[in-house]
Order: C-alpha cells, then sequence, then structure tokens
C-alpha cells in the first residue's frame, strides 16, 4: 500500500509536469500560425476585414506574461517553485527528491520611444515596389469628430466625460440592443461572449429591441432628445458607403505593453470609426488621452494587396528584403491619435494607413464601427 500511494504520488507530479509541457507545446504551434485572414477567425469581422486589434490580443497576453516564483498546480492549488516529489523507487523509505520547477525566463520590457505629437508626424514614403497600381498620392489621414458635433444639445458629451458609470452602462446596453446569441452554445457561453471583459462583436445595422436599452440608459442619466438608434446610426453613417454593418466593442487588456502588430482590415477604400472609452483614473505614464486610440502609420500610397481582395494586410508579411524596407517603423512615423472633449471619435480610411492596437493601452474600450 506505502509503494502504490508513493506511485501515485509521482504520477501526480507527472502529470503536472506533463501538463505544463502541453501548455508549452501548443503556445510553441500558437506562434508558428500564419496571421489571419478572415475575420470571423479572430473573433473580429466576419465579411471582408479583419482581424484588427482583437485578433492579435492572445498573443500580445501571452508574449508579456512574466514568470512568477510559484507554478500553477493543475489540480488548482499553487505550490513553490521548489516542489518536492515521492520517488518510487527509493526502495521503501519514502524518501524526498527535490525537483525544480521550470520556468521561464522574464522577457526585457522595452522602454516606451519619445512619439511626437500627431501634427509633427511624418508621412511614410511607400516604395514603389508596395505600392497598389494605379494609387496615386494619399492627402487626407485621421480625424477627429465630437460628440458635441454629432449630437448637439443632448447632453451627451459632458456626460460622457463627466460619468464614468455613464460609458460603462453604454457599452452594457449596446449588447442588450445588439447581441445575438449563438444557438449552438451553452447559456453560460454566451454570457461570457457579452462580458464587458469580453471583446463583442455585433451588427449595428438592425436590433431586436429597437435600441431600447440605448434609449433607457440616456433618459437614466439625464441625457435629452437621443434615442439608440439615432446614436448608433449617427456614428455608423460615419463609415460612409459601401460599409461592412459591423461593430466590435474592443475591451480593455489591462496596463501590459505589447509590440505593434501594423495592418490593414482590408486594404479598400472604406473608412472605419472608432469611439473610445476612456480609463476612469488617468494613466501614470502616458500623455492625456493617448492609449485610447488605435496608432497609426500615414501612408504616402495605398499598398499592393498580396492576398485575397477584401482581406487583411499584414505589414509584416511584405518581403522587406527584397524591398529594401523594415518591419518596424521609426518613431518618426507612428503616430498615437488622441482622445479628448472634442476628439471622441476618430475616422480613417483604411487603405491610407497601417494601424496597430496601442503598444501601450490606457483604456476601458474602443468601439469599431465598419
Amino acid at each position: 500500500q506505502a509503494m502504490l500511494t508513493r506511485i501515485s504520488a509521482a504520477c501526480d507530479v507527472s502529470a503536472a509536469v506533463g501538463g505544463r509541457r502541453r501548455r508549452h507545446q501548443r503556445r510553441h504551434r500558437i506562434g508558428r500560425r500564419a496571421a489571419p485572414t478572415a475575420a470571423l477567425t479572430a473573433d473580429d469581422e466576419g465579411d471582408g476585414g479583419a482581424t484588427g486589434e482583437v485578433a492579435r490580443r492572445p498573443a500580445a497576453a501571452s508574449a508579456f506574461t512574466a514568470a512568477t516564483s510559484t507554478a500553477v498546480n493543475p489540480f488548482g492549488a499553487r505550490q513553490s517553485a521548489t516542489t518536492t516529489a515521492m520517488d518510487p523507487f527509493s526502495g521503501g523509505s519514502g524518501a524526498k527528491v527535490p525537483t525544480k520547477a521550470p520556468t521561464k525566463a522574464m522577457p526585457a520590457m522595452r522602454e516606451t520611444p519619445k512619439y511626437r505629437d500627431w501634427d509633427d508626424v511624418e508621412v511614410y514614403e511607400v516604395p514603389a515596389g508596395l505600392r497598389r497600381e494605379g494609387s496615386t498620392r494619399n492627402t487626407s489621414f485621421v480625424e477627429y469628430k465630437s460628440l458635441e458635433e454629432l449630437f448637439p444639445n443632448t447632453k451627451l458629451s459632458e456626460t460622457f466625460h463627466g460619468d464614468a458609470g455613464f460609458r460603462t452602462d453604454i457599452r452594457r446596453a449596446m449588447r442588450d440592443d445588439l447581441f445575438i446569441p449563438d444557438e449552438n452554445l451553452s447559456p453560460e457561453k454566451n454570457a461570457a461572449m457579452r462580458s464587458l471583459s469580453s471583446s463583442v462583436h455585433v451588427n449595428w445595422f438592425e436590433s431586436a429591441t429597437g435600441y431600447a436599452s440605448l434609449t433607457k440608459t440616456f433618459e437614466k442619466y439625464g441625457v435629452v432628445n437621443l434615442t439608440g438608434e439615432h446614436f448608433i446610426r449617427a456614428l455608423g453613417g460615419l463609415c460612409r458607403t459601401p460599409c461592412h454593418g459591423t461593430l466590435i466593442d474592443i475591451a480593455s487588456i489591462g496596463k501590459q505593453k505589447i509590440r505593434h502588430s501594423w495592418h490593414q482590415d482590408s486594404g479598400y477604400e472604406r473608412f472605419t470609426v472608432m469611439l473610445g472609452f476612456p480609463a476612469p483614473t488617468p494613466s501614470e505614464s502616458l500623455p492625456p488621452g493617448v492609449g485610447v486610440f488605435t496608432h497609426a502609420v500615414k501612408l504616402s500610397h495605398a499598398l499592393k494587396q498580396p492576398n485575397a481582395q477584401g482581406s487583411v494586410i499584414q505589414w509584416e508579411n511584405y518581403n522587406h528584403t527584397e524591398c529594401g524596407t523594415d518591419v518596424e517603423f521609426d518613431v518618426k512615423y507612428i503616430a498615437r491619435p488622441v482622445f479628448g472633449v472634442g476628439c471622441e471619435v476618430m475616422v480613417y480610411c483604411d487603405a491610407h494607413h497601417v494601424h496597430s492596437a496601442p503598444d501601450e493601452a490606457h483604456r476601458e474600450a474602443v468601439w469599431r464601427f465598419m
């Protein structure tokens, strides 16, 4: 019986190590996968555009997860980095053999580059070999819209800036009005998909509730002369036509720093609209308003599409050696659009920029209409 007990304990340790090995192998395989080309595979855009920020979130989260002094027991408890295991071949004495839990090296954190102000950022001159055939020089880039301009005499702008609870309730009401549960999933999984901590993807053209939850939220907070339908359609209408009719609430991934992943959602001459939801407290490391919106690089010309029309264009997938270009952009080209009063909404043409999730975000969420 003592021998069986010792063998059982050893099997538990072996299972824990095996679990960690399998997780490592899965991460290694995931790291080798090609960048997604269909939005739906990234729980983002399903009709011609885009992985965007959400597609990169899993990689971003794992890349900067630091090793800690404790290891996770697959059976629920936490154990110290140095563990003891029963040796079933020790001859019945029950001797404990010290073993070291595998540890991962702490990744070196990059210092935040010294970015330029938006107006001082240079336009990146796209090499001839990467230009779309027949493209002309781009002259228009990111522009801002204000909530007061879009919804005058409603008290929306002042309430949006003055009450973090109001901003959160807008996100919650949008889910009530636009999220459609997947009938193939359990209620628990659907609830997880629509939670505020998840990035949820919906169609903004139609609402089963008639956008009633948004309307009630506005009334609750004293916003006047504004319905949920007008709010959604006014923001979505900034995409102009044609547009995809999709809206994604990109939830915050926290304060971790990530590597830029420059891309275009489709490469089309179509417009993307973003509404920022700032964090409830100021950042300790970023200037006011930075870290809410997507970062962008202004392009002199549209990029050629190396894949199927309308699919995601990943900057890193071009042959930069052949083109004499770099995968990483010099900081003089990287623009950080700023959220603020009068600049709550950001509009840009996909073909005129490559963009990326902020390398350091500070926000509750950002909405992206396409």
